[in-house]
């Protein structure tokens, strides 16, 4: 305990390593004479581990589950789990994912619907660039932080319908990967379509900054998106799936006057006075 800490961060480092080494002999020894390493005896596998002691005889590779004595077993473990652990939270999330994409499908039909149908998509040959917004300002409007955070697959199948990137029922598949073990990858597709997004809208967005939004920021760089392409087709969707159009002269009025007076988060343009 008097040893100077660095000395012993040092031992401590190299027990562990010689316990991992020996770890990894061992499940050597146990492959090559197909046993199994009952946690300071061997057997052929990990049911005949207990030997008539119980739970006292199950360790190792192998974990107790069930009662102590009576009604337990002896079953290979996976860092510390049974096998039938693992697969009770596979089963799980499973059910989980199951139930979270029929309810979702339900909301995505009606969000369809009475949404989706709606709107128009960005016209391509003319419009003036919509305003862009901040990461955090979803956090502003409760209605787009609602939907984003608990149906963000349809919220992104609607921005990519109006931007004109893919249909509307591709984009919430593509979307709801998010939820699955393919995250990796939908992530990965996300920052494309994130910056085929705000291409169309006429924003500047680079690679780093969509990987960056998307991977630590999602749910609010999805709101500011939807945010962003609301705007730009001039409507406001609130909950139970209600839009308001704004006419698109109005719209493009707005959008050139903001820029005018170069306010870009939408403020009031106040004239200066002239000096005489």
């Amino acid at each position: 305990s008097h040893l100077p800490w660095r000395t012993q961060a040092g031992r401590t480092l190299s027990r562990t390593c010689r316990a991992n080494m020996a770890d990894a002999a061992m499940a050597v020894v146990h492959i090559q004479t197909g046993k199994v390493d009952c946690g300071g005896h061997t057997a052929p596998s990990c049911g005949e581990c207990p030997s008539g002691h119980g739970a006292d005889w199950c360790n190792g590779q192998c974990a107790w589950v069930g009662g102590v004595f009576d009604g337990g077993a002896c079953r290979m473990a996976f860092d510390g789990h049974s096998a039938e652990d693992i697969e009770q939270w596979v089963a799980d999330y499973v059910m989980l994912a199951g139930v979270t994409a029929i309810v979702m499908l339900i909301f995505a039909f009606v969000y369809k619907r009475r949404v989706v149908s709606e709107l128009i998509q960005i016209p391509q040959l003319f419009y003036v660039k919509g305003r862009e917004l901040p990461l955090w300002a979803c956090l502003t409007h409760m209605q787009t932080c609602v939907h984003t955070l608990f149906c963000m697959p349809v919220v992104l199948g609607k921005n990519y319908h109006v931007a004109r990137v893919m249909g509307f029922w591709p984009g919430c598949l593509w979307s709801f990967l998010l939820y699955s073990p393919l995250y990796p990858f939908a992530i990965c597709m996300r920052v494309v379509l994130a910056k085929r997004v705000q291409d169309s809208i006429g924003h500047e967005a680079t690679f780093i900054t969509s990987l960056m939004h998307s991977m630590f920021c999602l749910p609010c760089d999805a709101g500011r998106e939807s945010m962003e392409i609301d705007q730009e087709i001039g409507v406001d969707i609130a909950c139970c799936c209600k839009v308001r159009v704004t006419p698109r002269t109005m719209l493009e009025l707005d959008g050139a006057k903001s820029r005018l007076c170069g306010n870009d988060w939408g403020g009031v343009c106040v004239p200066t006075p002239r000096r005489r």
